[in-house]
Formats: C-alpha cells, sequence, structure tokens
C-alpha cells in the first residue's frame, strides 16, 4: 500500500510545466521554408519523367506504325506442285481426294506467304491451323476408305 501512495506523489508532482532545453521554434521554422523547394523538385522530377515516358511511347508508337507501312520486298515464290507441297509425301491415292488435296496445299503455301509479309495477323495463324487440320481430315478419309 505505501508504494502506492509514494507512485501517486510522484504522479501528482510530474504535471507541472516544464520548459524546454533549448527553443524549437527556429528550427521548425526552417523546416517549413525548405519544403517547399522539395516539393517543387519532386513535382518538376515527376513531370519530367511524365515527359519523357509520353514521348518514348510516341517514338516507339510512330516506329511501329511506320514499319508497317514500309514495303516488305516479295519474292517470287514457285507455285506449290505436288513435289514442293508442304505435305507431298502424303498424297492420296483418289484422284478427287488428291486434287482436294492440293488445293489444301496450295492455300496452306498462299497463307504462309500472307504470313511472311504481316507477320503481324494473328488471325493467318489460325487459317493455316485450319486448314493443316482440313488436309490431315482428308488423310484420315482416306486410310478409312482405302
Amino acid at each position: 500500500m505505501n508504494d502506492e501512495f509514494r507512485w501517486r506523489n510522484a504522479l501528482r508532482n510530474l504535471g507541472g510545466e516544464v520548459e524546454p532545453q533549448r527553443e524549437l521554434w527556429p528550427q521548425i521554422a526552417a523546416r517549413i521554408a525548405v519544403r517547399p523547394t522539395i516539393a517543387r523538385w519532386r513535382m518538376g522530377l515527376g513531370l519530367t519523367a511524365m515527359l519523357l515516358l509520353t514521348c518514348g511511347a510516341s517514338v516507339l508508337a510512330w516506329r511501329m506504325q511506320s514499319d508497317e507501312a514500309m514495303p516488305v520486298a516479295q519474292t517470287k515464290r514457285p507455285t506449290p506442285t505436288a513435289e514442293a507441297a508442304p505435305l507431298a509425301w502424303a498424297v492420296p491415292a483418289n484422284p478427287v481426294l488428291a486434287t482436294a488435296a492440293r488445293d489444301l496445299d496450295s492455300a496452306s503455301v498462299q497463307l504462309q506467304q500472307a504470313l511472311d509479309t504481316h507477320p503481324r495477323a494473328v488471325f493467318l495463324v489460325g487459317l493455316i491451323n485450319r486448314t493443316n487440320e482440313q488436309r490431315m481430315r482428308l488423310l484420315r478419309q482416306e486410310r478409312g476408305a482405302g
């Protein structure tokens, strides 16, 4: 019980006014005066970074657009024949199926040429895949008939 009495007395004595050891306001005022300068620098750096990013994106977009506009040198490729076709090793024995296979091979070569000319045309890859699927279906049909 005695300890509690001493603690309460010590707490009452702490409640009085305390003078700081040194004057704090000049340091606070100096920090306030410096902050707007730092804020201006940060804002300037942020605007500069945004400007550089915008210019870089614009130049990149312009270069991509000019790359698409440049004509690509066209090379004359031979027309596909049964020997030069991508799947020449799998020509069906049935003349009707062989004709369809040559048509599919020709379409496949033309699509590949178009993809070489326009490499960013993703839809051409889908068309090539569908053409190859039809070619495989044709070969399965011949195996089933023969």
